[in-house]
């Protein structure tokens, strides 16, 4: 029985020390963007699972910040592509890879769990994702 408790021990440590955070794995993910911004996508998004987003974009900046639900996020804007991060006290939960649409009321991509050392993976987040769309209010 004491091993067992190590062993679930050592597992749950280990996966709290691969946590990935904001300001290491997060930034490097958002700095590989590199096109300039070529939509703003502030303002309130509704998404469905998400609920409400409300996300700021400062005018001729690709850095966006937000908050939805119980998660901060993050993000940049490349080309017309939005690349978010969900996070909860700067460890990332999910990642986000959206297309605007002509008219910018849109945006349409996908989102995926973190990597995690029980989920393995390459990168910030896992290959497999899930549909996702926002609309702006």
């Amino acid at each position: 029985m004491k091993k067992y408790f190590l062993a679930a021990g050592l597992v749950f440590l280990s996966v709290i020390a691969f946590a990935s955070k904001v300001e290491d794995r997060g930034k490097a993910w958002l700095d590989e963007q590199k096109d300039p911004p070529g939509v703003n996508v502030t303002g309130t998004w509704t998404a469905e699972d998400w609920g409400a987003l409300q996300l700021t974009q400062t005018e001729g900046s690709r850095d966006v910040t937000g908050k939805g639900g119980k998660y901060e996020l993050v993000g940049a804007v490349s080309g017309k592509r939005l690349f978010l991060i969900f996070h909860i006290d700067g460890n990332v939960k999910f990642c986000a890879t959206l297309n605007s649409d002509a008219d910018n009321n849109v945006l349409s991509g996908t989102y995926s769990y973190r990597v995690t050392r029980l989920r393995f993976g390459h990168g910030l987040c896992q290959d497999k994702s899930y549909r996702m769309q926002m609309v702006k209010k």
